[in-house]
Parts: C-alpha cells; sequence; structure tokens
C-alpha cells in the first residue's frame, strides 16, 4: 500500500480561502466525489500517499472510513483524509488536499474532524507512518500533536526509513472509562475489550472458504491465516461456525474443510439466553432496520449468532466480507462494542513480511526487577530527555512528607525502563507515578505493563489510593496499558488518573471498604453491596471534583482495581496447581526473584492463563473469581493460595496452542492436562496471593472441595468464597 500516509506536498500556496469548505461525511456525497479522490490520489501516489486502488477507496467510502471537504455544495473536492484500524487504535492510510488548496488550513480541518469522530466513538489513539524523506508531512504531524513511537525499514523498493507516529486521543475525567463502558455499547453486559489486552480476532464462514478454496480473495486469507500460524494474529471461531460447517458438510469424517475447522481455537458456549437476546439485536440493527430481503432467514440469523457469540467473548473485531455487517459497523460498535472489520483491512494492519533489511538482533540478555543508584536514574533520564518539570519532581530523593520508591528492569550494561512512585505522606494523599520504556526495545510493551502492575500494587498495599500516573510524550505503549488497567486522562492532558482498591471485595467487608474509599479520596460509593452483578446494575460514585456518576458493578474490577469482587449471587471456581507452577504463575513464593530469564514471561504479565479439561468451561463463567488450590499431591501446602479473576476462556487444539498464549503459561507441555486433543485456555488477571493460605481442613468443613477434593475444577457460590477470602484476607496480615 506504500506510504499512504503521507500528507501531499508539492508547491502551490493558497492564503485567501479559508472557510470556503464544508465538511462532507454523507456515503451518498462521497460516491459522488469518488472520481475526484482518486484522480487527487493517483496524482500524488509516487510522491507522499502510495498507490491504493480505485476499488480500495470506493470501499473504505461504503465503510465510512473517508471524511472529505468540498466547495459550494460539495461537488467540487478540496480534500480528504481515508483512514483504517482495528478498535480503539485507528490508522491514517491517506490525507491529502488539492493543489488549489494548500496553506488553506484544509489538512489541518480534515485531521481535526478525524480526531473528534473517533473520539465520539471511543479511540484511543491514530497512528500515522511518514518516510523519513518527506519533511513536509513529518511537520504537518508534529504540529497536529502526533509523536514519534519508533523507526523500522520500509520496502526494498525505494529503501527508505518508515517513521511511526502516534497521537493519542483524549479522555476526560478520573471515572469517563467507567461511564464509556455503562453506554449503550454496553447494554447487555459486554465489557469492552481494553487497548493493552492481547486481542482475539473471530471471523466468519466467506473468510474461512476464502482459504480453503480458491477465489478472488483466497491470497488475502492466505496472509491471513499464515500470520495466525507465525502468532502475528490470533484466530478463533465462534460455536454457530463449527455448527454450520457441520451441517453443511458430507461425510463429516472425511471432510477436510470440516476436519481443519475443529482444529482451530473455538470460543466456549456463552448463556444460552444472553446469547439469543444479542443475537436478536444484532439481527435487528444488520438486517432487519435496513429493510435488509435476507431478515429473518436462517443465514442472516445465523451471521448474527457468529457476530453475538464474538462479542459475548470480548473479541477485539470481528473478520467478514458480508457487506451488511460491514455496513453497520459503526453501530455495532457502538451498540454492542465489537469492531467489524474486512479481511482487506485486518490484512493491511498485519505487519510487513521479514525482510533482512535493517535486522537487527536482540541478544539473550538476563533482564532483571531492581533498584537502582541515583546517577543511573539521572543519567537514564537525561539520555531519553525528560522535561525538566517532570524530572525535577522525580529525582528529588530528599523531598520533606513523601515516600519515593524507584523500580527499574535492567541488564548488565543499562537500564531498559524505569518506575518512580511518590506518595505524599497524609491522610489524603495521591500518589505520582512516572513509568518509562525504551520505546524502541522489542519488550517494552512487557516491561510497561510489568511496572505499571507492580508500582500500582505497591501504591494500594496499605490503603485505596487515587494514582496520577504522568503523561511523557511519545509513550504510547505506556499510556495504551495504563488505560486498559483503567488510568483515564485527566482534563488538562498532563496525566492519567485512577483510583486503586488492592484488595478482594466481599459482602463481608463491603461496607468497611466503601468508608475507607470515602475517606482517603472523598469519592462516595454505596454503604451497602449490591445483591447482584447481572442485568446492568450500576451503583453511583460521587467524586467531590465531578458529577454523578452511574457505573456498571460488572465494571468496578477495572475502575477500581488491582480487586477482585465476589458477588452474593455469582459462582465462582476454584481449580488446583501444582506448587512449581504456582510459585511462578502467582507470585506465592516469599522469595520469588524476578529475573527475565529464569522466570517465564508470565510472571510479568498482568494477565496470565491457565489450563485444564474442556469440560471446566461451563463453570467458569467470565468476569468470575478464579480461586487457586496448591495441591498437596505436588508437595504443595493444601491449600488456597491465590485468587484472581477470569477474563476470558478459549477452547485450543494442543497442537495449535501459540506463541502469546504459551508465554501466558508456566508450563511448556500442555498434553497432560486433560485426555481430549483441546485444553480450555483461561486468561485472567488481578492476581492476588493470600497473605494466608486457607487449608483443606477448612474447605471441607465448608463444603468447598468437591467429591474429589479439588483434584479437579469446583464451582463454589459467592457466599463460600466470600468465606474463604475472609479467612485468607486479614487486614492485619498484610
Amino acid at each position: 500500500m506504500g506510504m499512504g500516509n503521507g500528507v501531499s506536498s508539492r508547491a502551490n500556496i493558497q492564503t485567501s480561502k479559508r472557510t470556503a469548505f464544508s465538511l462532507v461525511s454523507r456515503r451518498d456525497m462521497l460516491l459522488a466525489l469518488h472520481p475526484q479522490i482518486v484522480a487527487l490520489a493517483d496524482s500524488e501516489k509516487n510522491d507522499a500517499l502510495g498507490f491504493l486502488s480505485d476499488s480500495a477507496i470506493r470501499e473504505a467510502i461504503l465503510r465510512d472510513r473517508v471524511i472529505a471537504l468540498a466547495t459550494g455544495e460539495g461537488s467540487s473536492l478540496v480534500g480528504y483524509v481515508l483512514y483504517s484500524g482495528v478498535f480503539p487504535h485507528a490508522k491514517v492510510q491517506q490525507i491529502a488536499t488539492d493543489k488549489a488548496w494548500r496553506r488553506s488550513g484544509a489538512a489541518t480541518t480534515l485531521m481535526n474532524s478525524l480526531v473528534s469522530k473517533l473520539e465520539r466513538q471511543g479511540f484511543l489513539s491514530i497512528r500515522a507512518d511518514i518516510a523519513e524523506d518527506l519533511p513536509t508531512s513529518l511537520s504537518f504531524y508534529l504540529k497536529n500533536r502526533f509523536v514519534q513511537a519508533f523507526k523500522r525499514q520500509g520496502g526494498s523498493a525505494r529503501k527508505r526509513a518508515i517513521l511511526a507516529h502516534v497521537r493519542e486521543l483524549e479522555t476526560d475525567s478520573l471515572f469517563t472509562f467507567a461511564d464509556r463502558q455503562t453506554s449503550a455499547r454496553s447494554d447487555l453486559g459486554i465489557r469492552q475489550r481494553s487497548a493493552g489486552d492481547d486481542p482475539i480476532y473471530a471471523f466468519d464462514l466467506n473468510v474461512y472458504f476464502d482459504l480453503v478454496r480458491e477465489r478472488a480473495e483466497s491470497e488475502k486469507a492466505r496472509r491471513l491465516f499464515g500470520a495466525a500460524l507465525s502468532h502475528e494474529i490470533r484466530l478463533v471461531v465462534a460455536e454457530e461456525f463449527v455448527v454450520e460447517l457441520r451441517r453443511t458438510s458430507s461425510g463429516q469424517s472425511s471432510d477436510p474443510v470440516l476436519q481443519m475447522a475443529l482444529r482451530m481455537p473455538r470460543l466456549p458456549k456463552p448463556d444460552a439466553t444472553a446469547l439469543k437476546e444479542l443475537t436478536t439485536k444484532i439481527h435487528d440493527i444488520v438486517f432487519v432496520e435496513t429493510g435488509s430481503s435476507a431478515a429473518g432467514k436462517k443465514q442472516s440469523m445465523s451471521d448474527a449468532g457468529h457476530l453475538a457469540h464474538a462479542a459475548l467473548s470480548k473479541a477485539s473485531a470481528f473478520i467478514t466480507r458480508d457487506s451488511a455487517v460491514l455496513d453497520a459497523r459503526d453501530r455495532l460498535l457502538e451498540e454492542v462494542g465489537i469492531d467489524v472489520i474486512s479481511l482487506d483491512e485486518t490484512v493491511a494492519l498485519l505487519p510487513p513480511e521479514p525482510s533482512d533489511a535493517g535486522f537487527a538482533s536482540h541478544p539473550g540478555v538476563g533482564f532483571k526487577f531492581a533498584l537502582a543508584t541515583e546517577a543511573e536514574v539521572a543519567a537514564y533520564f537525561t539520555e531519553v530527555g525528560i522535561a525538566n518539570g517532570i524530572l525535577n519532581e522525580f529525582t528529588q530523593t530528599q523531598a520533606i512528607g513523601v515516600t519515593r520508591q524507584v523500580r527499574t528492569i535492567r541488564d548488565d550494561r543499562r537500564l531498559h525502563a524505569l518506575a518512580v512512585l511518590v506518595i505524599p505522606r497524609g491522610m489524603k494523599p495521591v500518589a505520582r507515578l512516572l513509568v518509562h520504556t525504551r520505546a524502541d526495545h522489542v519488550d517494552a510493551g512487557l516491561f510497561a505493563d510489568f511496572l505499571l502492575d507492580q508500582m500500582t500494587r505497591d501504591a494500594c498495599a496499605g490503603h485505596p489510593i487515587l494514582i496520577e500516573l504522568i503523561h511523557v510524550a511519545g509513550q504510547s505503549t505506556v499510556n495504551s496499558i495504563a488505560q486498559s488497567r483503567g488510568f483515564t486522562r485527566s482534563k488538562s492532558g498532563n496525566s492519567y488518573r485512577k483510583l486503586a482498591v488492592g484488595m478482594p471485595v466481599t459482602q463481608a467487608n463491603w461496607s468497611e471498604c466503601a468508608a475507607e474509599i470515602r475517606r482517603r479520596t472523598d469519592i462516595a460509593m454505596p454503604v451497602t453491596m449490591p445483591s447482584s452483578s447481572i442485568n446492568g446494575q450500576e451503583i453511583s460514585l460521587t467524586p467531590s471534583s465531578e458529577p454523578l456518576l452511574q457505573v456498571r458493578v460488572s465494571q468496578l474490577p477495572d475502575v477500581l482495581g488491582p480487586a477482585i469482587f465476589v458477588w452474593p449471587d455469582r459462582n465462582g471456581v476454584v481449580v488446583p496447581i501444582a506448587k512449581n507452577y504456582a510459585n511462578a504463575l502467582l507470585g506465592t513464593n516469599p522469595q520469588q526473584a524476578f529475573d527475565f530469564v529464569e522466570n517465564k514471561d508470565a510472571a510479568f504479565l498482568t494477565r496470565r492463563a491457565y489450563v485444564n479439561a474442556p469440560r471446566s468451561a461451563k463453570i467458569m463463567p467470565l468476569d468470575a473469581p478464579i480461586l487457586f488450590y496448591e495441591s498437596k499431591r505436588s508437595g504443595g501446602r493444601g491449600a488456597i493460595v491465590a485468587v484472581a479473576r477470569i477474563v476470558d476462556r478459549v477452547l485450543i487444539s494442543k497442537s495449535e496452542l501459540p506463541n502469546d498464549g504459551q508465554r501466558r503459561l508456566v508450563v511448556d507441555d500442555v498434553d497432560a492436562f486433560s485426555a481430549t486433543d483441546d485444553v480450555l485456555f483461561t486468561t485472567f488477571d488481578n492476581v492476588f496471593p493470600l497473605p494466608v493460605p486457607v487449608p483443606l481442613s477448612y474447605l471441607k468443613s465448608i463444603g468447598a472441595t468437591g467429591s474429589a477434593n479439588l483434584i479437579s475444577a469446583v464451582s463454589l457460590p459467592g457466599e463460600k468464597i466470600t468465606k474463604i477470602l475472609s479467612q485468607g484476607w486479614l487486614r492485619e496480615s498484610r
């Protein structure tokens, strides 16, 4: 696609025209301008824009991914911007203005219009890739608040370096995250996957048939599935996908198309009532309300079922070539909470094909989570160019009335990431946090994830606390991961803020927790725990500096995390884990050394994974507590040692476990974890090792061991989980 997000820049200065153009976003008007857009794109394809075909531009218009400016009644094109991306990250593909309208502010107007649209839809960032030999384009993006994130080698034809620039989009206040999650898009209890999560992409049968049959889009499908085999993208299928294939297959055991599909990772069956309700809603949006002739037909209901299952499983996007579904993408994103993306757009987002050009190896050095000298901290700040205002605050080692903590990730040669936490002493402190990573390091995301989680936990180790993470330009990895962990951009734009509770919250300690939050932060919440987390129940939060906000109780682990919420009407699960796995995966070994060579990546990731038999899927509900029982059979303590929250679970063939999944585990071989060809791959977060392990004798006394004494997973009601955590989480033991 070339350098499709450069700004066309041939010299022709016009300064007299200012507001003689108008915004064009309606699909019919953009289609009328389509020939002019193609002509403008073609005139600049060898300069800044690169090449996009006539059909690709038309498809972008039909998918509402084009904004234009025109004169008069919209008949004459001034300029346009064309973008792509998967929610919540957009990418500028092309932006251009006609020669007669250069220097008129048209390009900036287009960019501002795009930013406004994306912010309304809840996007978090825009990226643009610009060749380093295009100074006018680089100047334009810098002027429009894009910050260079990293540099990569371009294609072999022109052999020029590409500079990736990112602009982070604005959010407003402490609870914007919660407020956005309680909008119409999540009115069925769907939690929108956050920016820092590993994305899951579901896809429909047409995309699959493009792979297994020779069709017009087969080459793109092969690229997509090749990327999945290379672990560049995580593809899954819904249950309806397999059901439909079985229905149309002749001779199932000998059908290679079906047998190949059965080897793909599958989403476990969702709640039948929720699936039916959401399927009906999606069918109405896509087919009924648009007057489609397909409304009510078996195929359209099946298509809606595919999409509903993906949404309920919190997939980041649904890949399809169905024009009716793609046309409804904005409403589906707004009202259901899932992005819909075409095969073309998905392939365009994949990393470029491997090339030897510009290759730099990363030696296997031993990264450690460690302390650093003040001289090393000062040298790091100087090297990465931290602004003086930030530098002064976070290098004051002898400041009166504050506690300061510095942690780094380093090897034997230098620091690769750094975090500084400053907490004023007092009754209502607001912790200040700086996290910085070298953006060009291959493990920058891993380092940022670990430091953000570790320092947030350190901040709220004693009591609930408000935390302000300092915004640093160019740290898009840190900032996007922070937003996925419940941090939200302040109105000033200088920081991200969150309230961290740092404990399990149950019916037994809710009132105590609410009182402490009010006293420590001036944020009031109900003094009694809601009776249910189901059916979208909300509670009121009243920050002293904000208007009353309604927050869905299912969002509280994100808004107040790290935290575990145990609802009286909600079941959780107890699962067995071997002692050596528990030490590495859950951090239950007090002497654990955070060494990036001796430990697996899972020890440093906020989101980790557990594998067991597929039959356990029905007793491991999303957003529910998962308690880990350290088995005596493995030399363990015979006690529950940790609790966490289930984020998602997927059925995966043992032979197809992706690298990204493997890095979230601490086991090398999953074969022993089920008697079938599949395992249930469960992702969890908000891990809390219990200060007081809860022994088997107590579990037996309350009937929490199942018939086999926790040899396998056991479902438990919220009441029994509350009793267990009341034993294991004693304030005086922390």
